[in-house]
């Protein structure tokens, strides 16, 4: 029986030690449970992103025309109806909109940008300009700018009897292994792929020599090899003794806006651009801060089969369709799978083929602001390209090696040589899948009136996002919680990145402080993206985890020894804190005023689903942690822990932050105090009997799926489906299930070291019949009712079991921090610290060499073998900091 523990003072209904008012304009939010945060506000005290908010703010209009705009949106509502209905927020929200800001949900927030800051502008935007930002390809290259010219790769293989045309990442591809395995995040990068008996090396390199236009001139290498083992040098340049076998690899150049361009082909009458004037010219253009610009292709030498097509493409999304559907009408004309050699009017779209016997070898070069004699771009082609290009990349590849060295210091943490290839490996997949996005989210808006008609859904405003993603062939876009994983790794390696990453996601808020939690930009973003899913619920959260890396800065800056190369390294951190201080304290109380909980210092995550009759408990999408089991039947009464302390981790690092910009600090200080307090957090969800802390809500353990089998009235067809079914009522108590939730008090370091409570955390940790295994901790204990159950006939368990790294990752991270400080628990948690590292270090290491991935999740029964998304190195590349023993 789960006994929950009698609340103290504040939990019976007692106001907690601060109270205080709204800020302006949260007319939603609710009074009865303001943490001390709020108190900083009262008596006319604004925060930071109020006093934002007000700069530049124009003059009150004259008390005539006051009076005219009141009386135009009076009539308004009597005509559209409102005053009948007595609607208020239609009320508030037709005002905004007439006041010029539009619907509060599409309103930006009124703070300075983030990402206009002087230090990433200049050197650093030229630095990162081009670069491999298309994720959701397995080769693709852009610049960080809207309506960019790109560049992609494609090959095709046959594959039983039948063609296909590679392009996008795809499971369905059945590729053995792809992925990056030198990857700077800036200008260089080696990856490797390999399909069925071929074998592919690309390679990225930017060059800023004398004549170089902005963001440089770049190179890329491809190269393949047939039936043997893939290059895996720095420059590619090996012999392979191979049969007389063939591939076919495509590289096309396209410009997004449409503007058209010279391919060199269609102007000189060649049979192949690759032979134009003798010097492989491809095409030839004018674009934006680069100038004229050049393409040209170098590589193989004798007989080989070359190909093009100049096309007018309308879209970007679908060029794996344009070029495979010329292709194939092609074939049926000249009985080979080649392009046809012709060129459209007004082309905006280059694709060149070369078709030849293994092995081959193509360097595809891209020269920026082309001015002068032809001497001189030459040069700068030869530069880029044969011997000159293979020692480039020998070099970067030296240099990439040397760097990781010096940043992670695995040799010294007991990491063996073959560990390090794969911590490699992790990091360069997370930097080469980081990408650049624009577009506007859909964000739903039921019941709002647009242009005479009823939509779904607003537009946010245009914005681009630069972002790292969890997943290049299943989640090719930005996440929110996976920020902020992913930029504990990028911080630690490139300090301007992350924080460039971090400013990009903080400057996609709006004016109540919400962020929408995926992040769906452009068509080529959303062609991946289930209907489902696309529209953004501005009643919906997803955990700060910005907070972990943010706050690792501040105390960065706070020490003297982190940031001590540089005054201006300092500077750069503090000013950054400092512009994103009103942004983060908005987010703050954003969630201090949508997802706040009945009693004082409770939250819950808002949004799920109380109506569902078709999953076994309903979902819990916002709080990242998707069909972890919580109260059966979702209401206003639910106590979430793990968002609880989500936010003790929120005001910590905004008090550790407002000191470090000087800001109001107190306040925040007394919130992380309250929502720390061992006594509150123990009577909202410690179950004294257990030792174990839970969810609380509207539960019954008595919930099955249960089989309904129908004829369809209408067609006559019979169907099966499962059904939700409920045995016993629910009732108010805390929910008992044993898992990844229950833990977050450790996870955030939350826990005394001197308590009781402590020590039975680990206790409980420590026990196999509960969360161990040798292969992690996995979300789900095996004594929960829910332990490896389906949430409906589709949905597979997720969160119900499978070991997880990040979680993993904060685990080991409390560990350590308890190992290190005096308590009772100093030596147990040392013990489970070293034993917990070691079995997440053998099982992704050993998974990533038999299989060629890291995976989104690993099994935690018997064979820890990946499972679900692959490569997947979102958070699961945090594989090197926990070989690096970073926390």
């Amino acid at each position: 029986m789960v006994r929950q523990r009698r609340a103290g003072s504040w939990a019976e209904g007692g106001e907690p030690p601060y109270s205080g008012e709204v800020r302006d304009g949260d007319y939603r939010a609710s009074l009865r449970n303001q943490p001390p945060a709020m108190a900083g506000l009262r008596k006319g005290k604004r925060c930071a992103a109020n006093r934002a908010g007000r700069a530049g703010a124009s003059a009150p209009p004259s008390w005539l025309g006051t009076a005219l705009m009141w009386a135009f949106i009076a009539a308004l509502f009597v005509m559209t109806g409102v005053v009948r209905i007595g609607n208020f927020r239609a009320w508030w929200e037709m005002v905004e909109t007439l006041k010029g800001g539009g619907p509060r949900a599409v309103r930006r927030h009124p703070s300075p940008p983030v990402s206009t800051l002087p230090l990433f502008q200049g050197v650093h935007r030229e630095r990162l300009f081009w670069g491999t930002y298309r994720p959701h390809l397995y080769l693709g290259i852009r610049a960080r700018v809207p309506e960019s010219l790109l560049g992609g790769l494609m090959w095709v293989q046959r594959k039983e009897g039948r063609y296909h045309l590679r392009h996008t990442c795809q499971d369905g591809d059945g590729l053995q292994k792809y992925g990056w395995l030198r990857h700077d995040g800036s200008k260089f990068g080696r990856q490797q792929l390999i399909d069925g008996n071929l074998h592919l090396a690309t390679y990225f390199l930017k060059h800023h020599g004398h004549g170089s236009g902005y963001g440089g001139d770049w190179a890329v290498r491809i190269v393949a090899t047939e039936n043997g083992t893939p290059t895996t040098t720095a420059s590619g340049d090996e012999d392979m003794v191979t049969k007389k076998k063939t591939v076919s690899l495509l590289f096309y150049f396209t410009d997004e806006s449409g503007k058209s361009f010279d391919i060199s082909a269609g102007e000189r009458g060649s049979t192949s651009p690759a032979k134009s004037a003798g010097k492989g010219l491809l095409a030839v253009g004018k674009w934006g801060e680069v100038g004229t610009w050049q393409l040209h292709v170098r590589g193989k030498k004798g007989a080989a089969d070359e190909s093009y097509v100049g096309l007018k493409a309308l879209h970007v999304h679908n060029l794996t369709e344009v070029v495979w559907g010329t292709l194939v009408e092609n074939s049926k004309l000249s009985g080979k799978v080649n392009l046809p050699n012709s060129v459209s009017k007004r082309s905006n779209l280059v694709v060149y083929q070369i078709t030849a016997e293994f092995p081959l070898k193509l360097d595809i070069i891209f020269i920026s602001n082309v001015v002068g004699d032809e001497r001189s771009t030459a040069g700068r082609v030869d530069g880029l390209s044969g011997a000159q290009l293979s020692a480039k990349l020998a070099d970067e590849e030296a240099a990439f090696d040397k760097r990781f060295d010096d940043t992670f210091e695995l040799h010294g943490k007991g990491v063996k040589d073959a560990e390090a290839e794969v911590a490699k490996a992790a990091l360069s997949n997370l930097l080469g899948g980081m990408g650049f996005f624009y577009g506007q989210s859909k964000i739903a808006a039921p019941g709002q009136e647009h242009g005479g008609g009823t939509q779904d859904h607003l537009l946010y405003w245009p914005a681009s996002l630069y972002t790292a993603v969890p997943s290049r062939p299943m989640f090719p876009r930005g996440f929110l919680w996976d920020e902020g994983f992913h930029q504990l790794l990028i911080g630690k390696w490139d300090r301007n990145i992350s924080m460039d990453a971090m400013a990009s996601w903080l400057d996609l808020m709006n004016v109540d402080g919400w962020i929408p939690r995926e992040q769906i930009l452009g068509e080529e973003a959303r062609m991946k993206v289930p209907a489902e899913f696309v529209l953004q619920h501005t009643s919906n959260a997803n955990p700060p985890t910005l907070f972990l890396p943010i706050q690792e800065l501040a105390k960065q800056l706070a020490s003297s020894d982190t940031l001590a190369a540089e005054e201006g390294e300092r500077e750069a951190v503090r000013t950054f804190l400092k512009r994103s201080f009103p942004r983060l304290q908005s987010w703050f109380h954003w969630f201090n005023t949508s997802q706040i909980g009945q009693l004082p210092g409770s939250y819950f995550w808002h949004g799920r689903d109380a109506n569902t009759n078709s999953e076994l408990n309903p979902k819990t999408l916002m709080s990242g942690l998707d069909d972890y089991p919580r109260a059966s039947h979702p209401g206003n009464e639910e106590r979430h822990l793990d968002l609880r302390c989500w936010m003790a981790l929120a005001a910590d690092s905004l008090a550790v932050i407002a000191k470090m910009v000087g800001e109001r600090h107190e306040h925040y200080e007394a919130t992380a105090a309250w929502l720390s307090d061992i006594n509150l957090l123990n009577s909202l969800h410690l179950d004294l009997e257990s030792g174990r802390y839970y969810d609380y809500g509207n539960h019954s353990d008595k919930v099955y799926l249960q089989p309904r089998e129908y004829v369809d009235a209408r067609t006559g067809y019979f169907h099966r489906s499962f059904e939700r079914v409920v045995l016993k009522a629910p009732g108010p108590a805390l929910v008992p299930h044993f898992g990844y939730v229950s833990l977050f008090p450790l996870l955030i370091k939350l826990l005394p070291p001197n308590s009781d409570n402590l020590r039975q955390q680990l206790q409980l940790l420590r026990d196999e019949t509960l969360l161990w295994t040798k292969f992690g901790l996995r979300s789900l204990a095996t004594t929960s009712s829910l332990y490896n159950k389906r949430n409906t006939e589709h949905d597979a368990p997720y969160w119900r079991g499978p070991v997880w790294i990040n979680v993993n990752y904060l685990a080991l991270s409390a560990l350590k921090h308890y190992a290190s400080v005096e308590g009772h628990s100093k030596q147990e948690a040392q013990r489970l610290y070293a034993e917990l590292r070691e079995n997440v270090i053998r099982n992704v290491v050993q998974r990533y060499q038999e299989s060629g991935y890291l995976w989104e999740n690993y099994d935690h029964m018997r064979s820890g073998k990946g499972k679900g998304a692959h490569p997947f190195t979102g958070w699961t590349s945090l594989i090197v900091l926990i070989m690096a023993e970073t926390f």
